[in-house]
């Protein structure tokens, strides 16, 4: 009979033990910041728009925009580029900003509207993204 009435008692032990490790490992210690949202920078490319040029009247402009999450300091920003390619004719609109940074800039919309360009035009747009000087694959969009 001591035996049985040991099991149960061991099962309890090692089922206290496992869940007082688990809320060790689990809860974070005071003042502890998530390494993740601290410096993060990220950016999707997610879109592109072309305003056709209507020559001699006015050039053409290519917008592209995204989210972006940039958690540095207030204050501080981030660098953001691109390049892209059209194609039927030809047209190579390009354009740069920066994006502000802070650390409630999480998944924030962004959006950089090119230079003006007398090429630019409706179309397949073949879109080269640099963002805080890493360049990215390109995408390709139906501008």
């Amino acid at each position: 009979m001591f035996r049985y009435a040991s099991a149960p008692r061991l099962r309890l032990v090692a089922v206290a033990a496992c869940l007082t490790a688990t809320v060790v490992v689990t809860a974070p210690t005071a003042g502890a910041t998530p390494a993740a949202v601290q410096g993060t920078k990220s950016v999707q490319l997610q879109w592109a728009s072309a305003w056709p040029a209507d020559p001699p009247f006015h050039s053409g402009v290519l917008t592209v925009g995204g989210v972006y999450t940039c958690t540095e300091p207030a204050g501080t920003s981030v660098a953001v580029s691109f390049n892209a390619l059209q194609v039927v004719p030809l047209a190579m609109p390009s354009g740069s900003g920066t994006l502000p940074c802070g650390p409630g800039v999480i998944d924030a919309p962004w959006e950089l509207v090119g230079f003006p360009n007398a090429d630019v035009h409706s179309g397949w747009t073949n879109v080269l993204l640099t963002f805080d000087g890493q360049g990215l694959p390109p995408q390709e969009f139906t501008a």
